[in-house]
C-alpha cells in the first residue's frame, strides 16, 4: 500500500527548527563581537581625526588647541572660524559616535591665552556590546588602550 504525502510531518519540522535555533545561537553572538570589533577600529579611526583636527586647530588660529571638542564641529553657514572650525563632523563633535564616548579636556590657557595640552579619553558606550577597549590620547599624538577600565597615559600604546 502506497501512502501520498502532502506536506511535511511535525517531527520533520521541528527538526528544521531545532537546527535553525542552533545555528542562530553559533552565528548571532560572533555577530555581536564582530560589531564590537567594527566600533573599536572606528573608535581609533575617531581618535586620529581628533588629533588631526587639534593640530590643524593650533596652526589655523592663534590659540592653540580648542577649549572643547564642539568647537572642531562644522559650522552651520560653512564658513569655519575659531570657534566653529569644521574640523570634524557634528556627530563626533558632540562626543559620541559608532558606540563610543569622546570626553575631551582642554588644558588650561597659557599667559597668552594659547591652550598647550588637551586629553581625549574614549570609552564604549556599553562595554562589552558597542566595544571592548578604552582608549586614551593627549598631545602628544600617543594613543593607549586598556581592556579592563577608561585608559590613561600610563597605559601601553595602542598596537605597542
Amino acid at each position: 500500500m502506497r501512502k501520498d504525502s502532502q506536506g511535511f510531518s511535525w517531527l520533520e519540522i521541528i527538526i528544521v527548527v531545532v537546527v535553525i535555533v542552533l545555528a542562530a545561537g553559533i552565528v548571532i553572538p560572533s555577530l555581536w563581537k564582530s560589531k564590537s570589533d567594527i566600533n573599536d577600529v572606528a573608535a581609533v579611526r575617531s581618535i586620529r581625526t581628533i588629533v588631526l583636527a587639534e593640530k590643524n586647530y593650533s596652526q589655523a588660529y592663534d590659540k592653540g588647541f580648542s577649549p572643547s571638542l564642539s568647537v572642531l564641529g562644522v559650522p552651520p553657514d560653512a564658513t569655519p572660524t575659531a570657534s566653529l572650525a569644521g574640523f570634524v563632523d557634528s556627530e563626533l563633535a558632540a562626543g559620541a559616535k559608532e558606540g563610543y564616548t569622546f570626553t575631551y579636556r582642554a588644558g588650561t590657557p597659557d599667559e597668552n591665552g594659547r591652550i598647550q595640552t588637551y586629553s581625549l579619553t574614549v570609552s564604549p558606550t556599553k562595554p562589552g556590546d558597542t566595544g571592548s577597549v578604552y582608549y586614551f590620547v593627549d598631545q602628544t599624538g600617543v594613543i593607549h588602550e586598556n581592556t579592563a577600565h577608561p585608559a590613561t597615559a600610563m597605559d601601553s600604546p595602542f598596537g605597542g
